[in-house]
């Protein structure tokens, strides 16, 4: 993946659209992907269909790199659906839009729909993120 320009996250509000990401998802990347998660199944083994995890590894990979969090960030859940199967063949866009910044007290949350489409623009995984800190985040000044 590029390099992306990152935003802070106190300047994002609902709406907001990160830049598409565009990537590749070659063999080795599945191989290695099997090898961490010991996937002996057979299944994936001729290195050509992709397992839907690596594909939304790769769009929370890509979303990452765009926004700079402030310390003490936290992960707190994730939505998948995994719409069609992908192939190392294809060439994946993703897509991800803020659906929901809120504050209650010392509690913050942003909520991240994503989507991915193959070059043919077919949807193979739609999902969310949510994040959250307990402090302040920083206020843009």
């Amino acid at each position: 993946m590029a390099e992306k320009q990152r935003i802070e996250y106190s300047q994002l509000e609902a709406g907001y659209e990160f830049l598409p990401s565009s990537y590749k998802l070659d063999s080795s990347i599945v191989a290695t992907y099997l090898k961490a998660v010991e996937d002996t199944s057979g299944l994936y083994q001729d290195n050509t269909l992709i397992p839907p995890m690596v594909i939304a590894a790769y769009a929370m990979a890509s979303l990452s790199e765009t926004i700079c969090l402030p310390s003490g960030t936290i992960h707190v859940s994730q939505e998948f659906e995994f719409i069609g199967a992908a192939s190392t063949r294809d060439t994946f866009i993703s897509y991800a839009r803020v659906s929901r910044k809120q504050s209650r007290g010392k509690f913050h949350l942003l909520i991240v729909n994503f989507n991915v489409v193959n070059q043919n623009q077919k949807t193979v995984l739609a999902g969310k993120t949510t994040i959250s800190g307990r402090e302040r985040f920083p206020v843009a000044s």
